[in-house]
């Protein structure tokens, strides 16, 4: 009897445990923060654990001395200054005078000249250290999970740069070189990038604020740079436009199937379809505190999406990107008001398996396999082109071409023996290029091929493709 019940505590205990560790679970994001809670000068970055509201890791204190060097080069960046043009430096008095016609008053004695003063706020032309890491502060920041980087650009200069989270000691890197965005002056808001993030293609994405410049980066190690052009709204949108002055700011999410999502500061929500760029007006989140902008957003799980606002220490809120309902997540009195946030989650991604649910790696039979069989079996480990959304239930499908040779390829849609179905020819012109192919209608659910074979009939990337 004795037994049992000893038996029956232990369990108990370990049920408890679990719970607890449930509950004890954090939720973490990189945020671009001012010095204490409550200010806006974006040059701090910190790990905080949103449920808490509290910071976990220190990542870069404006105060701090880091290396910083070129991300071409490796060596030290040159220090550079820039004009900023619309910074008030001082007060000036000025003194006007008035004259005041030569009138009598109610006593008869002649009216005075009065002198009034006055107070002018001169603006004038400052220098900025553009090589310090944050100057012009900060609003754009996107977590590269698979290099440990933290990318981010400043607001008021049109550089891309990033930290590198895997150093012993601090280090940050800039594109030193190269033009990242279409800023005139530090001063030009609309212009300035306030939205980053990494898509499900391993590529960075950001976008101004007036939704003119799409820009897309490579993470590799010849980073390429290139401006995709302005956003176009989708004919359905109204009034709501990704170019309205009323939304500027905010950040961006993307989701599995290699699409991006805009929240706006002015808690708008549209969906960006990158193939073509048509941003496309979704709603409004409901359920927001009265004044809570919505300037940081970072995917938890699935549909729901977190943000938080520059203006306000209240709590970071969760959405639901299906009913852009809203509710407070952090438990905390009072969090760290941030101008962005990130994490590496992808929107409508399965959750993954935790190390007790995973299954045991499948062993294959050893088998002879055919000259074409192992020419397939070679693309699938050298697979430079990738195929989402897999699976795929829309008839429509993308395939990012990353450094593949200029000139015509055949995709082609098989099934699972490798019986032709359906082919479409393309033209590859760029380093980087995304392909829509559309699968043949009436096709039935299952496990499908796509291949891509180049100018030497040679099958260059072969991905199984589930059609659901």
């Amino acid at each position: 009897m004795k037994q049992k019940i000893l038996l029956t505590l232990v369990i108990v205990c370990f049920f408890t445990t679990i719970q607890a560790q449930k509950k004890a679970q954090k939720i973490t994001a990189y945020a671009i923060t001012g010095v204490q809670k409550g200010q806006n000068n974006w040059t701090e970055v910190r790990l905080v654990d949103v449920t808490s509201g509290e910071e976990m890791q220190t990542i870069y204190q404006g105060k701090q001395e880091v290396e910083i060097l070129n991300a071409r080069t490796g060596k030290a960046i040159t220090k550079k200054e820039i004009t900023n043009y619309l910074q008030p430096t001082r007060k000036e008095k000025e003194v006007t005078t008035v004259f005041r016609p030569a009138v009598q008053d109610v006593d008869g004695h002649m009216a005075r000249e009065k002198k009034l003063m006055t107070t002018r706020l001169i603006a004038t032309r400052s220098k900025v250290l553009s090589d310090k890491p944050f100057a012009t502060n900060s609003a754009a920041c996107a977590y590269d999970k698979k290099h440990e980087r933290l990318y981010y650009t400043p607001m008021g200069i049109n550089q891309l740069r990033y930290i590198d989270l895997k150093a012993k000691t601090p280090t940050i890197y800039y594109f030193e070189d190269d033009q990242f965005g279409a800023l005139t002056s530090p001063g030009d808001v609309p212009n300035q990038i306030t939205r980053m993030v990494i898509g499900a293609d391993g590529n960075g994405y950001a976008l101004t604020n007036n939704g003119s410049h799409l820009i897309r980066f490579t993470t590799n190690k010849k980073a390429t740079i290139t401006d995709l052009g302005s956003l176009t709204d989708d004919a359905a949108n109204g009034n709501n436009s990704i170019h309205s002055a009323n939304g500027y700011g905010g950040d961006m999410i993307a989701d599995k199937a290699g699409d991006m999502f805009v929240i706006t500061a002015n808690r708008r929500v549209f969906k960006i379809d990158i193939g073509s760029k048509v941003a496309t007006y979704k709603g409004l989140i409901k359920g927001l505190p009265k004044g809570f902008s919505t300037n940081g957003a970072m995917v938890e799980d699935g549909s729901m999406v977190i943000v938080c606002s520059s203006n306000s220490t209240e709590g970071y809120y969760k959405f639901d990107l299906n009913t852009l309902e809203a509710e407070k997540i952090s438990t905390g009195s009072s969090v760290y008001n941030a101008s962005d946030l990130a994490n590496g989650n992808l929107a409508f991604a399965k959750k993954k398996r935790n190390r007790n649910e995973e299954q045991q790696p499948e062993v294959k039979q050893e088998q002879t396999l055919s000259r074409s069989e192992k020419n397939i079996e070679k693309a699938l480990a050298q697979n430079r082109i990738s195929v989402y959304p897999n699976p795929v239930s829309t008839g429509l499908i993308k395939l990012s071409f990353d450094n593949q040779p200029q000139g015509k390829y055949d995709i082609q849609f098989t099934d699972i023996s490798g019986k032709l179905i359906s082919s479409q020819e393309v033209m590859i012109s760029n380093k980087l290029q995304v392909q829509e192919f559309k699968l043949p209608g009436l096709i039935s659910k299952g496990n499908y091929m796509i291949k891509v074979i180049d100018r030497s009939k040679k099958a260059i990337s072969v991905n199984q493709l589930i059609v659901q």
